[in-house]
């Protein structure tokens, strides 16, 4: 039976605000296949800190070698249709990951550091194992904890009894989730991705990340995103997941890897990413 916790949590995410309307206008642009940089730069003109987003990237990527981008369409053209993309829907969430979680005890910005760590890092391992769409990894590791928007409020009401399962019960924190409310951050972040229309891809990598076998369609993606995100794990905060830093068995399965081959490429992807990280 249902419980009343799960039916309201059920009912806020068919209640969720569509994505803006530019951002909605332009990924559907960028789904078409006779788009050009033209059209894209035309609507992605429309929004002042977007286009200064892109234009910021697009002479970063350059590191000095080529000359500065100062039009849309330059920029455009040397970032790609798939990193635009993933800039696009990165800065659709990017606000709202950014807020503090207090039923994860976690502050403003942390959640968003996070996202961001994993993504990087999805990317690399996604270049590592000859992912052939490294971009989209980097989308999943970037919102693969979407879920945990919408179950923070929940999750502050019976704060004691999930800190119970965690420290004491020694409970994974999906699971505690699962226990309290009926549904893990994952499954609640796939709902989610649903509801605003990402592609089935992005879907199954955020709602499997921490199943990957059930991820019937993609499971390497999931498995890329399962090892980003304990890769990513810094020193937990509060109860903020302590055993995140643990890959799936079934990720390490998909992707050929041992617990010890693991650990020689968390190595590697950490040294990456805090040089990723360095100014």
């Amino acid at each position: 039976m249902r419980s009343a916790r799960l039916t309201q949590l059920l009912q806020a995410i068919d209640r969720l605000h569509p994505l803006p309307g530019n951002v909605t206008r332009i990924l559907r642009a960028l789904d078409e296949p006779d788009t050009t940089a033209a059209l894209l730069a035309e609507l992605i003109g429309l929004d002042q800190a977007l286009a200064s987003q892109i234009l910021h990237m697009a002479n970063a990527a350059s590191l000095g070698y080529g000359p500065e981008c100062t039009t849309l369409s330059t920029a455009i053209m040397r970032l790609g249709f798939k990193r635009i993309k993933t800039l696009i829907m990165g800065a659709a969430v990017s606000n709202q990951l950014s807020r503090g979680l207090p039923g994860y005890r976690l502050g403003p910005g942390q959640l968003w550091n996070h996202a961001v760590a994993s993504a990087t890092v999805a990317q690399w391992l996604a270049h590592h194992f000859g992912y052939p769409n490294p971009e989209e990894a980097y989308i999943g590791g970037l919102l693969h904890d979407i879920g945990k928007l919408l179950l923070d409020q929940y999750l502050l009401l019976d704060y004691q009894t999930f800190l119970e399962m965690i420290q004491n019960k020694k409970s994974l924190l999906w699971q505690a989730e699962e226990a309290l409310i009926g549904l893990n951050h994952a499954q609640v972040g796939g709902l989610m991705a649903e509801k605003w229309s990402f592609p089935p891809v992005l879907v199954e990598a955020i709602r499997y990340h921490h199943a990957p076998s059930l991820s019937f369609e993609h499971p390497r993606l999931a498995s890329i995103v399962n090892l980003a995100s304990a890769i990513a794990t810094r020193d937990a905060i509060g109860v903020t997941d302590p055993y995140g830093d643990v890959p799936h068995p079934e990720a390490l399965a998909t992707l050929h890897l041992t617990a010890e081959g693991f650990e020689r490429l968390r190595e590697q992807a950490y040294r990456y990413l805090v040089n990723q990280s360095s100014p």
